[in-house]
């Protein structure tokens, strides 16, 4: 089917032409590889802070306090030799004034020390029949021992969420912070080293933590371990940094915007994929979020994943219950397991979602803390999560800390027949809108503006709301479509509501109104 579409989200209109074989809402497999073409129109603009191009200051053995804030790069001595000096735009550590000022906006450089191994002495030029020529490949017996090293990095914050960016590695999120819980999302590996496994594209990896950008193959994409450029940016009302990387194999170039906007804790991230080539260009692009919502360095039995979909097909797995790649399962429940808790992924397991439906998340009941990603589902279609099982720490650090990965793509799978080709000259981007959560005790809806929890308890019903920025929606609880509560809940990061409503028996909705327009209609779970 060829279509055309156009669609605007957050203020971007993009127009974009697709070859495809099925519906957004499952997963296809095409005789050949869709070809796309985008064009953003009337984009928001970015208002970058005075910068300045200078040579990426260099990993030091020397340590320093960490997420100190400097005003001008430090510089510094490599404690492994280098094969790449990237190049890197940056300001001055500046705090510009806000909209108001208790909202805390700022975007500043600071210097970050992290125990790393001397893995940069181990790359070596990879042979020019590889599939990834030419990135590198890595001799794991020339990797040095452990030791602390500065890196830059960038804090880009607001009085609910804080985030740090390290363009060094891939550009990549390396901490996502819950100022309001003092909670940290993403998992942080104690130490940056490569796998000790035949992990990702290249046959390594580093499993670092936080968020990383795959571009342009599938897996863990190919220059997660590159410099990144970057740019500090700001504009009224908020805040953001631009990280980005042309990719060596096709001189496509992967543009990551981070945004944060005062009174709002949603991260928004807009990615931008560019081909300024005279060719068509095949690509895969994925956000992998490495998460633990724990409040520790590795995820709780109390986790739970809510995707609505009705199917998942299997990526891997070491699950013998479970059938084989490519294979579809039902979702949430299959076989008698329901693997919305994560306490059922025993063996690791990988699953994309066979519906993308705009909004997918994770929840920990115990430290009441969760992850909501909210997309433009005409665009991005890929959904994915993927958890350890029975694989060891020891693969990827020193101590027994573990993840588990929520994945957004743009494509549908990893399978070769869900590549998108990028027409030459076209840039293809979007927005999403990622946010935490916390105090409803759960997860069982959300959209960009609105996270709700509905549980039926022995006692009744437990309703939490959650918003990104403050509002009020009218809430109306129905048993077996008898109202048994209506109330208004004025809701905020700051402010989030919960209420149990007492009762028995099944047949219970919950339905959200704002301005007369029902939201949402909501089965307990």
């Amino acid at each position: 089917m060829n279509a055309k579409i156009a669609w605007r989200w957050l203020g971007l209109t993009v127009i974009a032409a697709l070859t495809a074989c099925s519906p957004a809402q499952s997963i296809a497999e095409p005789s050949a590889p869709p070809t796309l073409t985008a064009t953003p129109v009337e984009t928001l603009p970015d208002a970058p802070m005075a910068t300045a191009t200078v040579s990426a200051p260099r990993p030091s053995p020397a340590p320093t306090s960490t997420l100190a804030p400097t005003a001008t790069p430090v510089a510094t001595v490599p404690e492994a030799p280098m094969l790449l000096t990237p190049t890197v735009t940056f300001t001055p550590e500046v705090y510009l004034p806000t909209v108001m000022k208790d909202w805390a906006l700022a975007v500043y450089e600071t210097q970050i020390t992290l125990t790393s191994y001397a893995w940069e002495q181990a790359l070596r030029p990879s042979d020019p029949g590889s599939p990834y020529y030419p990135y590198h490949d890595l001799d794991r017996g020339a990797v040095g021992p452990p030791a602390p090293r500065t890196y830059t990095g960038v804090i880009l914050e607001n009085s609910f969420t804080r985030i740090t960016v390290l363009p060094y590695l891939g550009g990549r999120i390396l901490r996502w912070e819950d100022r309001l819980t003092g909670q940290r999302l993403t998992y942080e590996n104690p130490v940056i080293m490569p796998v000790n496994a035949n992990w990702g594209y290249r046959g390594w990896w580093l499993a670092t933590g936080g968020v990383e950008w795959a571009f342009p193959v599938e897996e863990h994409g190919l220059n997660e371990y590159l410099p990144w450029e970057y740019q500090l940016l700001s504009g009224e009302n908020w805040r953001g940094v631009r990280v980005w990387h042309t990719d060596w194999r096709t001189g496509m170039t992967i543009e990551i915007t981070l945004r944060l906007y005062g009174g709002d804790n949603t991260l928004v991230i807009t990615p931008r994929i560019t081909n300024p080539t005279a060719e068509p260009k095949p690509l895969m692009f994925w956000i992998n979020a490495m998460l633990t919502l724990s409040g520790s360095n590795a995820p709780s039995n109390s986790l739970r994943f809510w995707v609505p979909t009705e199917q998942m097909k299997i990526h891997s797995t070491g699950d013998g219950q479970l059938p084989g790649p490519r294979s579809l399962i039902s979702w949430p429940v299959f076989g008698g397991r329901d693997f919305s808790y994560y306490s059922e992924w025993r063996y690791y397991l990988g699953v994309f979602a066979t519906q993308a439906q705009g909004a997918m998340g994770a929840y920990d009941e115990d430290s009441d803390l969760g992850l909501v990603r909210t997309y433009p589902p005409a665009t991005p279609q890929g959904v994915k999560l993927f958890c350890l099982g029975d694989l060891p720490s020891d693969i990827f650090t020193v101590d027994n800390s573990r993840y588990f990965e929520l994945w957004g793509g743009l494509n549908r799978t990893f399978f070769p027949e869900d590549y998108l080709s990028l027409a030459a000259g076209q840039t293809l981007t979007w927005d999403e809108r990622w946010y935490a959560v916390h105090g409803i005790g759960g997860l069982a809806w959300a959209n960009a503006e609105l996270a709700a929890a509905f549980k039926q308890t022995a006692e009744g019903v437990m309703v939490g709301l959650f918003a990104p920025r403050a509002q009020t929606v009218d809430v109306v609880v129905k048993q077996n479509d008898l109202i048994q509560g209506v109330f208004p809940a004025q809701i905020g990061p700051d402010a989030p509501f919960r209420r149990a409503i007492p009762g028995s028996g099944a047949g219970w909705t919950l339905e959200l109104w704002k301005d007369g327009l029902r939201l949402a209609e909501i089965a307990p779970y």
